[in-house]
Order: C-alpha cells, then structure tokens, then sequence
C-alpha cells in the first residue's frame, strides 16, 4: 500500500475576489494523483501552481500556469507515482486571479461609443493621457459626461463585477479605489471597465448577458476623479494578478476610427 504525505499552502491575489471561490481538490487513482481546480466565480482565473515532490512524475513542469473558465473544473496536472511500493509526498503552493492570462483580444471587433445612440460627448483624456493614463492603464480613454447621462455596452459580454456603493470622488489618494465600476467579459477573454458611475448607478447585475449598444447604467464622479467622466478601457489580465489596457477600434459614421482625438466629440449611432 503507497503511504502519502500531503501538504497544502494557498495563498489569494485578489481584485473583488470572494473568499473561498477556488477550490483544489486532491483525487488518487490506481498509479497517479490528480489535482482538480473548481472555480465557483462567473469569470475565468488565472492559477499558477508550485510543486514540490517525491516518487512523483509528470508531464508538465512546475511551476505550472492554467486558466480554469468561470463556474468549472479542471484537472490541472496529474502525477504518476514512480515506484508502487514506495511512499510519495507532495507540496503545493499556488495563488490565483481573476482574468484568462492567454486571452487574445479580437482585432477584428469594432467597438460602440459607450453611450445611446444619437448622443455626442468629448474626449478629454485619451491613450498615454499624461495624468492617469499611463502604465497599464495607457489604453484608456475619458469621455467628458455630466452625472446622469447614459451608459451603454461598446461591446456585447457578460457582467462579471459591479461596483456602485460608493459616494465620493475626488483627486485624493483615499478615492482611488472608491470608483464604481462595471465590468463586462467578452468572447475573447477581454474584459472592459465603465468607471466612475453614480450612487447606485448601474442597471445591470453580475451574470447578465449584455449585447452591444445595450443601456447599461449612470454616469458619476465616484473615485479618483476631477470632475463627472465616463472612464472607458478594455483589458486582458497579466502574468502575476492585474490587467493591461488593450488598444481598441471604433465603429463610426466617419468609418473604422483607430486613434481618437483629446477635445474632439464623437457621435454614436
């Protein structure tokens, strides 16, 4: 009979993540041990999986990266013992976040403007925007918007995050992470943010499909703000927990629009 020791370490990079929504299960069958990762969340996460073990083999090295789609499972890895009459041992450590770390944005998509139809707004910060458009966040864009004016889905998805208890807003530190937010998933495994809504402003909830052109919620000033703006970006999550801004194209009455300029307005149809 094969003897085993098992030890397990886990640890969480979080971004609005619940407590105990990845699961891994350890399974022994006749010769190997499989480790299944459950993802209870509606969106894809990203784990990366350190192994540590004796009279163990595989086909894979560790660390081990793998995406488990939202509300699966996955056997990640299995291990075949080498010597039957020998005890094994396994350490593991891993850490996960949310967000496909493979997705491939879909250059063919064009995009809505993220507001109703026949309504035109300006463009007061767009790419490499030199107050907070920088870094990851370089492909983002802030359309000029009074509190109150309506939000629609540039592209069709599924809710995975919504954010609209928050009050305040302002340039201070304490309001950077005081935005409310929704964030829609796409096909792709991209992701897009609509930022800064009013109290209570979103008319949408986590799990519903949205499609494109769809009124979504409110525009505010919640957050890292210095005034009422719609802040918009798609992005796709990075090695080690976060994401990175992706550049987008536009659909308009002017044609295929790939570069959008600061103080210009643009009508959405």
């Amino acid at each position: 009979m094969v003897s085993i020791i098992f030890i397990l370490f886990f640890g969480l990079i979080s971004e609005n993540q619940v407590a105990d929504s990845l699961e891994m299960r350890r399974v022994e069958g006749d010769g190997f041990v499989d480790l299944i990762f459950i993802n209870k969340n509606i969106y894809p996460v990203t784990i990366e999986l350190n192994l540590e073990t004796s009279n163990l083999s595989s086909g894979r090295r560790s660390p081990v990266s793998d995406v488990i789609k939202g509300r699966s499972q996955k056997n990640v890895i299995r291990l075949n013992i080498e010597d039957l009459r020998k005890p094994y041992s396994i350490e593991t450590k891993y850490i996960w976040y949310k967000g496909n770390i493979f997705a491939q944005h879909d250059d063919k998509v064009l995009y809505k403007f993220p507001y109703r139809r026949g309504t035109s707004y300006r463009l007061d910060q767009g790419y490499n925007g030199s107050f907070s458009h920088t870094g990851d966040n370089s492909y983002s864009l802030d359309f000029f918007m009074p509190e109150g004016s309506h939000i629609h889905a540039a592209r069709e998805g599924i809710v995975i995050d919504v954010i609209q208890d928050n009050r305040g807003g302002g340039i201070e530190e304490r309001y950077k992470q005081l935005a409310n937010n929704i964030t829609i998933l796409h096909e792709d495994g991209t992701m897009a943010d609509y930022s800064h809504l009013k109290y209570m402003g979103a008319k949408v909830q986590v799990g519903q499909r949205i499609r494109a052109g769809q009124f979504i919620g409110y525009s505010g000033s919640t957050g890292f703000v210095t005034g009422p703006h719609l802040h918009f970006k798609v992005k796709k999550a990075k090695i080690g927990g976060g994401f990175t801004s992706i550049p987008i194209r536009f659909t308009s009455q002017k044609g295929i629009l790939d570069m959008l300029q600061v103080g210009q307005e643009y009508l959405a149809y």
